[in-house]
């Protein structure tokens, strides 16, 4: 659909941002919001006394270099923010970077040549040194240890471990659903998207999680799982939000997924709790508030995955979980302890079935359903068979009614 040439003004700039995130192959969710944000703040700037066009200014017009800059000088002063603050804060040199970048694609969207300032290179970040990275994860050990910490930095926790081990970014951490936990919690599966990146060129890995990450992530799910059955959530985002916030004009409620930017202020706030609480301490070094440091300098070892099953592979997979999880079901009937050979080599064919059925893309509920079908239908027949009992609690959360073993019974 292309734009209206009659508009002018605001009203020009709205269409050519509905434009631009129509293009769904082309732009991801966050790059979405920046797109309306410049295009509300630009319509802004056109009712501002210092800018010399007005909402009647055409398409050719509003991308010339002269209206451009007065724009970007009103933005960097703090002149075009949609809530009214006591003090104007002045822009940051990212976020003008990111207006020039969604001013072109207005521009292209609206048919205009569009007269842009040249963006200079990014610096290059330099990445953490391996003595800074493990002070960093001996800090995350340390609230590790802590019996009392409150659901803001066990959540911090989870997502620092997991940054730490995956070097994810925060968009693809927001990504990350239940169903991306291997059902052991050794792994985890990342979305990867690089900046600038399209939908079509994201791609996926499988990377191992350290003890930190898994027991973190057991803390988590079992805080996330109380928060969700208090507001009866059944979210299968693995971040979620801890109390009610806005997202422009609406309220939403606790356990709402979390996005780029409430993953950012959560992380910063309970940073700055735990900092100022273990100050002092012998064996503290402060965590840093910006996530980012974190994942600067992490190489993690991964190996690809699909980023949808093949569904002549999906079933071969699902038909060795079914016959691994009769011979593990048969095996405990027949009450064999724990310990014998024949007990042992069944869970181990098992979890490596279910492991192969996971990174292929399988979904949990599925694998489950095969499991109850085969005879595992207890919690301590689904722990034999590899699955971590906070996971499946998470996943019964998801689906709402239960997982399909208690569907069954009931």
């Amino acid at each position: 659909m292309s734009v209206d040439r009659s508009l002018t003004g605001a009203d020009l700039l709205r269409a050519a941002a509905a434009e631009v995130c129509s293009w769904d192959e082309e732009i991801s969710e966050a790059r979405g919001r920046q797109v309306r944000w410049v295009a509300g703040e630009y319509g802004r700037a056109l009712a501002h006394a210092d800018h010399p066009l007005d909402s009647e200014a055409e398409g050719r017009a509003l991308f010339r270099r002269a209206a451009v800059d007065a724009y970007l000088d009103l933005a960097a002063r703090g002149e075009l923010r949609a809530r009214a603050t006591a003090k104007k804060r002045a822009s940051t040199d990212n976020s003008r970077q990111t207006r020039i970048e969604v001013l072109a694609l207005l521009a292209k969207a609206a048919g205009v040549y569009g007269d842009l300032p040249p963006q200079p290179d990014p610096a290059r970040k330099q990445p953490v040194p391996k003595r800074a990275r493990s002070l960093l994860r001996a800090s995350l050990e340390e609230v590790a240890a802590r019996g009392d910490a409150l659901p803001g930095q066990i959540r911090m926790l989870a997502m620092g471990a997991t940054v730490a081990d995956t070097g994810a970014r925060s968009g693809e951490l927001c990504a990350c659903r239940i169903e991306d936990l291997a059902p052991s919690l050794e792994e985890i599966r990342i979305v990867r998207r690089p900046q600038g990146w399209s939908r079509d060129e994201a791609y996926v890995e499988l990377i191992a999680l350290s003890a930190l990450s898994r027991t973190a992530l057991r803390r988590w799910l079992a805080e996330r799982h109380a928060l969700l059955e208090r507001v009866r959530g059944t979210t299968t985002a693995l971040w979620v939000g801890l109390r009610a916030n806005h997202r422009g004009e609406y309220t939403v409620p606790p356990g709402t997924p979390l996005e780029p930017r409430g993953l950012f202020r959560a992380w910063t706030r309970a940073v700055e709790q735990t900092n100022e609480e273990m100050a002092g301490e012998p064996s503290w070094g402060p965590l840093p508030t910006r996530m980012e440091q974190l994942r600067r300098g992490v190489s993690p070892k991964a190996s690809p995955a699909p980023r949808q099953p093949d569904a002549e592979q999906a079933v071969v997979l699902l038909d060795d979980v079914a016959a691994s999880a009769g011979a593990l079901a048969e095996v405990r009937r027949r009450g064999e302890h724990e310990d014998t050979t024949a007990e042992l080599e069944a869970r181990l064919a098992c979890r490596r079935a279910v492991r192969a059925a996971w990174a292929e893309g399988i979904e949990h509920e599925v694998q489950l359903a095969a499991l109850a079908e085969a005879g595992l239908t207890s919690a301590a027949d689904l722990a034999a068979a590899g699955w971590e009992p906070a996971l499946l609690a998470a996943i019964e959360r998801a689906l709402g009614w239960g997982r399909p073993s208690k569907a069954k019974a009931v």
